[in-house]
């Protein structure tokens, strides 16, 4: 007995050094923390097809025959056990003999198909969806019959399923097709067993002559599933009773897995066992729903492992199962079925693993996973296996991809190349089946679903009106599966392209009658109020940017000398505005403009307004007629497509030659009237009357030699570089497009004469196109380099009108786009007072609000033996030393988890830094996720005595940044429109494009210094700090703090703060960031797995519920819409969102500059898809960080937990 004890111990040994040397290169797999892991992560990881010695010996117990699967460099080979085996057909004998009527099917196939035509659009009679089993089975290229169906609820369409499949089981000819099934699993959905419908179950299983199963509930053991262990456990009770000798079981999701990799160590979840302990004894079999699906894509592992003969990672996922329930329950010695296993053939493809959804890739699964169910190969492992499903249903799931799980169509045809793009029943909508397969489908599931009170959490404050343009931007915003309401359809377009031009009839999925007509039942359908679109309303703030808009705005000039009043300097401004005889709309109101405007400008002032007839396309084709024209071009009446084209053909609009002919009649007035210099503009602008306040000042600090100023620009990227000069005048770029105002010198206008005097337009040599001959080409170009120049203030708006030069014909199905409503908006908010910078004394070049202000510097710092520990620690000391020159308190909060070290933290006390004066080490003990705002709002009122609160994230570098061109930016922000409550700055490592250091300069943004934005992320963010106390006061008192210590999670502070610093600042903005990049350290100290998101998600609904006026500030930035690939570097509509007013949000187009792609934000790292219980971990990194506590165990640790085996067993030997 005692050689038999040593040798037992010493085969443990063995196999434990085996498992050691397979789990070296296995590590990086090993999570134990992250639950429901489909993954058995590349379970043997690809190593083990190719015969790895480092595996060789690792035992995998298998399913339920108690088989034992070998796999070492030999191959893969099977052995015996000795066990008692559990066989459904030998206990369904015993039971039989309780119901003779019920025969014992033999020698079936286990092969069964899940069938329900519940979620269809237009569901099939159930014959038919009967009947098409047989199609099923041919596709699958089987060699014996489907004779096993499984049904998911008790709803009438699925009864009647039932129905129709126990009236064919006892017919002995008629039968359509060759269908006849013996095997019938009748499924009853959770909230159906609360009152289960007995009769009607016991007069199925009077009548079936079949094998008849029951299946208790679906995946009862899911988060958020709230049917309790008891209830499972009385329904069994109950059928055994009521129905003797029926099989019963309960599908559950691979969820119950705490981990399944390694296979030998698999385990299940210490919730599932708790709960469901007393429910196992009672089952008759074990079933389990699987999807290998759910980890394609996933990092080392090998689609061929998902989808090949073999099923390697199907076999390794049932065989940790089976370890974990033979571990845990060993008594039950319960026989595995697959409940559920398939593969989408459509969805979304801009995340993992949903790019995988292909029919090429479902064919492949479905076809072997049925013939491995089929052959000898399952023996031992399953005894069925139930395939999801048989067909499409269009209107279920939460998630387009639930609803492509059918093997053969809605319709029950099989499945083609073509049968993704079900919706394209109008040639307009093609492009959106291309780029968002899933946009309709999702748009039915929220018509169906908007009023579910349980999910009324998710829709909480989020301004669903319950129009489809309001669910169509909540699923773009959510899941990217829809375009945003504005988005403009159809090809892409260059970032920089001077006019952009859409389709009309490919419009938005929210504008298509067709779907209109589609949910006509459930009353009327709200349209978007969009304006690139011909025919719509306009904006309410476009409204009100025009309204009053003669009024003064507050000056903020230096005050006149106290010796006495200025000299009057009286002075003449020469206007001419041109416009054509039939645009008298347009006439009248430049006119109504002109009378308000000689009511405001200073007296001295004295305008001379003069109106210039504009050259119209009829005089343009008599001059061409009459050879008194020459151009270079081929002139044409309208663009028939995008007028680019026309100009790539060398093709132009007689209407742009009569733009460019306009202006230089204005140039030609202007000089006959021996004017110094004189103002232009076209009759769509509106002159703000500062203008005639500041005219001496602004000519004066004119850059010397000038030709031309340019007063405006229909570019938001020149917008937004402009408002951020530090200058007066920038330097005119290509990209500052427009001519609807420009002052003109003399010594300009002489040169346009002289250029044009024989009225011959050539094309730019530098390019081939037309698009040279148009007016800022003609205008801008002609004049000396370097000597035109572009106001960086703002003086002039624009007034709304159709295009009078790209003509479109009336046939054409194209349209100019323009953010024109985005763009009055701004203008007529930046109509800054600020004395002129050129006219000021140069002062010190250190802001003197750096010097003189006070700062609290707030981070956190988690305890912990690791080199990213020590790296932030460093990074701290390093800011604290480095930014001793200013005014700053320190408070680092230390989270220790380990209550004997509560009060100290090994390896700070090398800092010096952190014993200074005015530096505190705040240590809390948290054994577990944290917020740091807990710590944070301990007391708020303190921040109010500060001038500024920074928080940051301790990888930061803020001894590195530029403080003083943070703060000279800052100053020249506040001295022109006022103090922002809140400022950010850029780094490389974030989800948002716009909060990448790398975009601004990959997208040619440098030149913007700073801008306006609705979120400022809470890694690095400087506050008021008297704001600070005001809305961190006001966020303890909602309760959502003690949310976050709940949820351990921080997420809504730095979501809601920029509406709130709005709100405060009394501002329509309450946000700046400077795009300056801060460098990172990137220490990863926090750990986001399935339970940080979900946690995060929840929290995120709760701010909605709280303070939603907060939220919707930073609605377009938290959705998807700065993290969507498709944008690119769009010239159209993204700039326009970094601050985006809420009434504009459904106005302003978005122009992508690609096409949707395979990434998104919602394929987070760590991410759970509840539906299969599955999650998707990166593989821990190979570095120094390895030995963390808070990561996974590392194969170190389990080296030295094999070595101290050994040391026993030879210690036992020796012995």
């Amino acid at each position: 007995e005692a050689c038999k004890l040593k040798m037992k111990l010493f085969s443990s040994l063995v196999v434990l050094l085996l498992l050691q040397a397979h789990s070296d290169t296995e590590s990086t797999c090993q999570n134990e923390d992250i639950r429901s892991r489909t993954l058995s992560c590349a379970v043997a990881a690809d190593s083990l097809q190719g015969g790895s010695s480092e595996a060789a010996g690792l035992l995998q117990h298998d399913v339920s025959a108690r088989s034992v699967r070998i796999v070492d460099s030999k191959g893969v080979r099977e052995e015996a056990k000795d066990d008692e085996t559990k066989d459904i057909s030998s206990t369904a004998a015993t039971r039989e003999e309780k119901k003779p009527s019920q025969a014992k099917p033999s020698g079936a196939s286990k092969v069964g198909i899940n069938l329900s035509v519940k979620w269809m659009k237009n569901p099939l009679p159930v014959a038919q969806a009967v009947a098409a089993i047989e199609r099923i089975q041919a596709w699958l290229g089987l060699s014996r019959p489907i004779e096993r169906v499984k049904t998911y609820d008790l709803s009438p369409s699925n009864r009647a399923m039932v129905e129709e499949i126990v009236q064919q089981s006892n017919k002995t000819s008629g039968l359509i097709g060759k269908v006849h099934i013996k095997e019938l699993v009748i499924g009853i959905g959770n909230k159906e067993l609360k009152s289960i419908d007995w009769p009607w179950l016991r007069s199925i299983y009077e009548r079936f002559s079949g094998s008849l199963h029951v299946a208790v509930g679906n995946e009862p053991d899911r988060a958020g599933i709230k049917i309790p262990a008891d209830k499972v456990e009385d329904a069994i009770r109950q059928i055994k009773d009521q129905m003797p000798g029926t099989q019963v079981t309960v599908p559950f999701a691979y969820s119950i897995m705490e981990t399944s990799h390694p296979v030998s160590a698999a385990n299940l979840t210490k919730k599932f066992k708790d709960e469901f302990h007393n429910v196992l004894p009672l089952l008759d079999y074990f079933t389990i729903n699987i999807y290998p699906f759910l980890s394609a894509g996933v990092r080392g592992v090998a689609t061929e492992n998902l989808t090949g003969s073999n099923m390697s990672f199907l076999n390794d996922q049932i065989s940790a199962l089976r370890i974990a329930l033979d571990r845990d329950f060993p008594h039950n010695n319960l026989p595995l079925a697959i409940g559920e296993t398939g593969w989408p053939t459509c969805g979304a493809a801009r995340a993992n693993p949903y790019a995988f959804a292909t029919l090429e890739y479902a064919q492949e699964f479905l076809t072997n996973v049925a013939k491995w169910m089929e052959s000898s190969e399952s023996d031992g492992r399953i005894v069925s296996g139930q395939l999801f499903t048989a067909f499409d249903e269009e209107t279920k799931g939460t998630r387009a991809i639930e609803r492509y799980y059918g093997i053969l169509t809605s319709t029950g045809q099989v499945k083609n190349a073509y049968s993704c793009v079900t919706n394209a029943t109008e040639a307009s909508q093609a492009w959106l089946e291309k780029d968002y397969p899933d946009c309709e489908s999702d748009l039915d599931w929220m018509v169906s679903n908007f009023d579910n009170p349980d999910l009324q959490e998710k829709f909480a404050g989020r301004d669903i009106d319950g129009s489809l343009c309001s669910f169509q931007q909540y699923l773009y915003d959510r899941w990217a599966s829809c375009p945003p309401v504005t988005r403009i359809p159809g090809d892409t377009v260059d970032a920089e392209g001077d006019t952009i031009y859409g389709v009309k009839s490919a419009a938005t999925k929210c504008w298509s009658q067709r779907l209109a007509d589609k949910y006509s039942d459930r009353g009327a359908i709200v349209k978007p109020n969009v304006s690139h679109l011909t025919g719509q309303t306009e904006a309410k703030s476009q409204k009100s940017s025009h309204d009053g808009i003669a009024f003064k705005i507050q000056d903020g000039k230096a005050p006149a000398s106290e010796t006495g009043p200025a000299k009057i300097e009286f002075q003449t401004l020469q206007i001419y505005w041109i416009n054509l005889d039939a645009s008298q709309d347009r006439r009248k109101g430049m006119e109504a403009m002109f009378d308000d405007l000689r009511k405001a400008v200073p007296q001295n002032v004295n305008l001379q307004i003069s109106r210039v007839p504009a050259i119209g396309p009829n005089e343009v084709k008599a001059m061409e007629k009459n050879k008194s024209l020459t151009v270079d071009a081929t002139l044409i009446d309208a663009c028939t497509v995008a007028c680019t084209e026309h100009h790539a053909r060398g093709e132009l609009l007689y209407t742009e030659m009569g733009c460019s002919l306009s202006h230089l009649r204005a140039v030609d007035m202007a000089f006959s009237s021996g004017a110094e210099s004189a103002l232009i503009i076209e009759d769509d602008i509106r002159i703000f009357p500062e203008l005639g306040d500041d005219l001496h000042d602004l000519l004066a600090v004119a850059p010397k030699g000038w030709s031309a100023l340019q007063m405006s620009t229909v570019s938001t990227k020149a917008l937004l570089t402009l408002l951020s000069s530090s200058s007066t005048f920038l330097r005119q770029d290509d990209y500052f497009l427009g001519t609807g105002a420009y002052f003109i010198h003399r010594s300009g206008m002489q040169v346009l004469r002289n250029t044009y005097a024989g009225q011959h337009f050539k094309r730019q040599q530098a390019t081939s196109s037309a698009a040279s001959l148009q007016a800022e080409s003609v205008l801008f170009g002609a004049l000396p380099q370097g000597s035109v120049h572009t106001s960086a203030r703002y003086y002039v708006n624009f007034m709304k009108y159709p295009t009078t030069v790209h003509k479109m014909s009336e046939t054409s199905e194209y349209y100019a786009v323009s953010s024109v409503d985005w763009q009055t908006n701004f203008l007529n908010r930046h109509r800054s007072r600020a004395p002129f910078p050129e006219l000021q004394k140069q002062t010190n070049p250190v802001s003197t609000r750096l010097l003189q202000s006070s700062f609290l510097a707030m981070t956190t710092l988690v305890c912990r033996n690791s080199s990213s520990f020590e790296n932030e620690c460093r990074s701290i000391a390093s800011s604290i030393r480095e930014l001793r020159q200013y005014n700053f308190t320190w408070a680092v909060y230390v989270v220790i988890s380990d209550p004997a070290q509560d009060g100290n933290c090994p390896g700070m006390e090398s800092f010096k830094e952190f014993r200074e004066l005015g530096v505190s080490l705040n240590y809390r003990l948290n054994a577990g996720r944290f917020s740091k705002w807990v710590y944070y709002t301990e007391d708020v009122e303190q921040f109010a005595k500060h001038d500024f609160l920074i928080v940051y994230d301790a990888d930061m570098g803020l001894s590195s940044f530029p403080w003083v061109e943070y703060f000279k930016r800052y100053d020249e922000y506040a001295n022109k429109f006022g103090i922002a409550p809140i400022t950010g700055s850029v780094r490389n490592r974030s989800p948002f494009f716009p909060l990448k250091a790398d975009w601004w300069s990959k997208c040619n943004r440098t030149a913007i210094r700073y801008v306006e934005t609705d979120l400022v992320e809470q890694w690095f963010a400087m506050l008021n700090g008297a704001f600070a106390t005001w809305y961190l006061r006001k966020v303890v008192e909602t309760g959502l703090v003690m949310q976050q210590r709940t949820l351990g999670v921080d997420w809504g502070v730095d979501s809601a703060w920029c509406g709130a610093a709005a709100e405060w600042a009394s501002r329509e903005s309450g946000c700046l960031m400077m795009p300056i990049d801060m460098y990172h350290g990137d220490t990863r100290s926090l750990k986001q797995d399935v339970t940080f998101h979900q946690n995060g998600e929840h929290l995120t609904n709760m701010w909605w519920e709280k303070v939603p006026q907060w939220m919707k500030t930073s609605q377009l930035w938290l959705g998807s819409f700065f993290q969507d690939q498709s944008l690119g570097c769009s010239p159209i509509g993204l700039e326009e969102r970094y601050h985006m007013p809420v009434d504009l949000r459904t106005v302003v187009p978005v122009v992508a500059t690609r096409v949707p792609d395979n990434r998104s934000h919602h394929n987070v790292e760590g991410l759970t898809d509840q539906a299969s219980g599955s999650s998707y971990i990166k593989n821990k990194s190979k570095d120094k960080d390895a030995e963390d506590p808070d990561e996974p165990r590392s194969s170190a640790s389990f080296a030295s937990l094999t070595h101290l085996a050994a040391a026993a067993v030879i210690q036992l030997f020796v012995a």
